[in-house]
């Protein structure tokens, strides 16, 4: 199942040492298109509830960072078997995951920093970079400095 994550400390540091799966903490909150979602949803194209899904995580990401710094969304694939619940406060798309590892498929930054997307009535605009190249994006995200 793909999910959206919005990135921590922990995770910068695990993908700055090239790491292609990152480690996830019990309970670890995380956005993805589900199959409820999709229920709830009929009709609606799945890469348009994909979209919602990373923009959620995105909004998430921008919230937790510092107000002149970008944020960072990791997309991941976990089994299914991850997903411990769906706790109300994090919205149709949210759940929780267990602990466990998650095979990190790409990153996505933010383009604005967390105060401009704050001020635009937008969906945050992502750049995308491929799991190969974590070094680019966390260069994007901030010159590679972990905060």
């Amino acid at each position: 199942m793909r999910i959206y994550l919005p990135s921590s400390r922990t995770d910068r540091e695990q993908f700055a040492r090239g790491s292609s799966h990152l480690e996830l903490d019990a309970g670890r909150a995380a956005f993805a298109a589900t199959d409820s979602v999709r229920a709830e949803q009929p009709g609606t194209d799945d890469e348009d509830l994909e979209y919602e899904a990373l923009q959620e995580a995105a909004f998430v990401a921008l919230s937790e960072t510092e107000p002149h710094s970008r944020a960072l969304v990791i997309a991941a694939e976990v089994p299914a078997r991850a997903i411990t619940g769906h706790p109300e406060q994090l919205g149709a798309f949210g759940l929780t995951l267990g602990a466990g590892q998650a095979r990190i498929v790409a990153f996505h930054v933010t383009e604005q920093t967390a105060t401009a997307a704050a001020a635009d009535d937008t969906d945050p605009a992502l750049l995308w970079f491929d799991a190969a190249e974590p070094a680019a994006a966390l260069d994007y995200l901030g010159g590679g400095a972990l905060e």
